[in-house]
């Protein structure tokens, strides 16, 4: 999506510059900047919430029912459901987070 050395148009500028001053922006990095963190921040809420349903549900950390179910001899198809379902929510989250630090760094 990103190409280096692409640049907005002036006319697109020239139109939105204005708004995004009125909107308390000193220019469109600024603005484009706290958008992407917004985005970031609402996969945030749903992965961490995500995660909190899970550790609600079983009574313990994601590691703790990852060892639990691994020493389980029986199969449990909606306990293994639920481990792919949680690790990916806690790696997605993971993830997120660290995304969410580059920008502000940025």
């Amino acid at each position: 999506m990103y190409e280096e050395g692409s640049r907005l148009d002036a006319d697109f500028l020239r139109k939105v510059v204005p708004v995004l001053r009125n909107m308390g922006f000193a220019d469109e990095r600024e603005a484009l900047k706290e958008q992407a963190l917004l985005l970031i921040l609402s996969k945030i809420n749903r992965y961490r919430a995500e995660c909190s349903y899970y550790e609600k549900k079983y009574g313990m950390t994601f590691e703790k029912f990852a060892a639990e179910l691994d020493q389980d001899n029986g199969e449990d198809f909606a306990r293994e459901d639920d481990l792919l379902d949680w690790r990916f929510a806690k790696e997605t989250l993971e993830d997120l987070l660290r995304q969410k630090k580059e920008i502000e760094d940025a």
